[in-house]
Parts: C-alpha cells; structure tokens; sequence
C-alpha cells in the first residue's frame, strides 16, 4: 500500500543509546498516532473517491515514492558532506574521527531519530500522490464555477481595484517579475528542505508533531476539501474558463512581453498545466485549483514554525511567505483572496493543532 522503504535506511545500524528521554519504537510509532491516523483516512478517502467517480487512472499511493526517495538520499548525502566540515571548522576537536563516530552515535544513528524519520519518508510520499489525484479530479467532481466570484471579491475588498493593478506599478519591470518568478519556482525546493529538516529533527518533537499535522490537515482540509468545495481555476484560465471578458488580459500580456526579456518561465508552466488538465493527466504536479492556494499556505507554516526556533529564522519564512504571497497575484496564478483564506486558515489550524498535541500524554515532558 505505501512505498518501500529506503535501502540506504533499512541499513543503517541504529544506536540503542537514544536522547535523554528517546523513546524506543514503540513510543515513537505512538507519538505519530495521529499523523499516520490522517493519512491513512485521507488515501482511503482518495481510494474510494476513485471508485465512485469511475476515475482508477486519477489515483495512486506511489506517484512521488521515488521522486521523495531520491530527494530523501541526495539531502542526506548533502549532510553527510557538510557535517565533517562543520565539524571540523566549528567545533573542531582534538580527535576528529572518534569525536565524529561518538557524535553521531548518540545524537543522530538514534532510534527516535530514525524511526520518526522512517515513518514521515513511507508515508508522506502516499500522502501528496493522493492530494494529487484529489486536485485532478476537481474539474469532475465539481467542475469550476467559483472565478467569477473571486474576481468580484478580489475588486471589492481591494476598493474597486484588481490587487495585481495595485501591484503592478512595483512590479511591473522585467528584472522583478524574474526574480519574483525564481523565488516562486524556488518554493518546492523549500518545501522538501523544510520536510527534511522536521522529519530528521528531535530538538523540539511537540512542535514538530505540530508542524506535521498541520501540514497533513491544511492539504487535506484546504487543498482537496474546499479547493473542491470552492473550485476555481485562477487569474491565468479565467477567461477560458468563464468565457467572460478577462480582466486579467493585460497581465498576461505583460508577463508574456517580460519573458522575452527575462527569466519568466511562468506562462509556459501554466500552459503546461491546462493541457495537462485538458488530456485529463494524472501525473506530478497535475491539477488546477486557486482557492486556496497551498502554495501561501505552505510558506506560512514555515513561517509560524521558523518563528518557534528562531526569531532570525522566523523573519527569513515570513519575508518568503510575503513574496509567495505578492508572487501568486503579480504571476497570475491566484486571487489575492486564495492566500488571505489560506493564511488565515493555516494559523487556525496552526493552533488547534498545538492545542492538541499539547494535551497529548506522549508530549507531556517536552
């Protein structure tokens, strides 16, 4: 049901010597209850989704096994690069090789560490193959009738202005629209950093627990659920998809005009997408959907966990979470009211998620 686990894991010999406090695995398997109660629900939400609609080709357990895989293996072999170096420039003891083989002893080959890794790397991968099968099967399940209205929400609440006219006298200069564009592209290669560094982390496993379920329940919650509920395609298919005038016209033109000029790659992903929905596609990435946009969503929940370590991470998370922010309206792909919903939501779910692990026994002592 859930993908293999890695050779480079199922090999490591583990020390028994855990952290003050660690916990065997067992105790770990507990502490991840409610995560792995999350997921379970929500493939089998996507299993039996497929059934009904007649839709098998829309849905898979396995469709990032092996993209995460190799993501997991190459930020592992990162660090284990950079870890003598650090080792040997900041700490700097008197026997490298023995100080190293004790360090990782007792602070990373630990039961704790790896097991909670373990279970974040099996079934994290299941998790966003069906949060992909969810998104592509919006067009079906509840075809897109909600852009009209957002756009109309869009010019109300911004005083009969368009948020991306508003921006546009900022941001309208190629060489920002290219750096707005690489901050955008740049925030997969966030996200997994940001999983990698929670999946492997033990400094602080009540927040990290947090972090997790928050992350499971807002994708869920906000990017299947009321992405199906609310089903919008964005400013870039508004015109295709209402076959009304396109307020949105002039921006792209300007984004078309940009990228003969810059490094826009924007346009020729969204196209991509729309022929990708058209052929009815299943594959990475695949899915339209506006409202909400998990894109702020995700930036903001490194923000409240940056937040939580350290101030100077927090500052860096929020910064990023305002330039996905302005990134999703200046780049066409969302309503300024996809990532107000979403922030908003993010930090509600953000607390109950904390309130709940926090009365959890398991994280009594942390």
């Amino acid at each position: 049901m859930f993908p293999a686990m890695s050779p480079a894991m199922s090999t490591v010999v583990l020390s028994e010597r855990s952290e003050p406090g660690g916990a065997g695995v067992l105790q770990v398997l507990r502490a991840h209850r409610w995560f792995i109660a999350v997921v379970t629900l929500y493939a089998v939400a996507g299993l039996l989704a497929v059934r009904v609609y007649d839709l098998p080709d829309r849905m898979s357990l396995s469709l990032y096994s092996l993209v995460n895989l190799q993501l997991m293996l190459g930020f592992a072999a990162a660090w284990a690069l950079c870890y003598p170096v650090y080792v040997m420039v900041v700490r700097r003891p008197a026997r490298l090789t023995r100080y190293m083989i004790d360090d990782l002893r007792a602070n990373y080959l630990t039961v704790e560490r790896a097991t909670g890794a373990l279970i974040v790397a099996v079934f994290l991968p299941s998790f966003l193959s069906v949060f992909t099968g969810f998104k592509t099967m919006i067009s079906v399940t509840n075809p897109y009738a909600w852009d009209a209205t957002f756009e109309a929400w869009d010019r109300w609440l911004h005083l009969g202005w368009q948020p991306w006219e508003i921006l546009h006298p900022l941001l309208a200069f190629p060489w920002v629209t290219s750096a707005v564009n690489i901050v955008y592209n740049c925030w997969l290669v966030v996200l997994y950093l940001v999983l990698f560094w929670q999946a492997f982390t033990t400094r602080d496993p009540r927040l990290r627990m947090q972090f997790f379920l928050t992350f499971v329940l807002t994708w869920s919650l906000l990017g299947s659920v009321l992405a199906t509920v609310l089903s919008s395609g964005g400013p870039v298919y508004y015109g295709r998809l209402t076959g009304l005038a396109d307020p949105y016209a002039p921006l792209l033109d300007y984004l078309r005009a940009a990228g003969e000029v810059g490094v826009v790659w924007v346009l020729k992903i969204q196209d991509a997408l729309w022929q990708s929905h058209m052929m009815g596609q299943y594959d990475f990435g695949a899915g339209i959907s506006a409202m909400p946009s998990i894109h702020v969503s995700a930036a903001v929940l490194f923000a409240l966990v940056g937040w939580r370590v350290d101030r100077r991470l927090g500052l860096a998370f929020t910064v990023f979470a305002v330039v996905i922010m302005i990134g999703s309206v200046h780049l066409a792909w969302h309503y300024a009211i996809d990532g107000y919903v979403s922030a908003l939501a993010t930090f509600a779910i953000w607390r109950v998620c904390g309130w709940w692990v926090g009365r959890d026994p398991v994280y009594a002592d942390d």
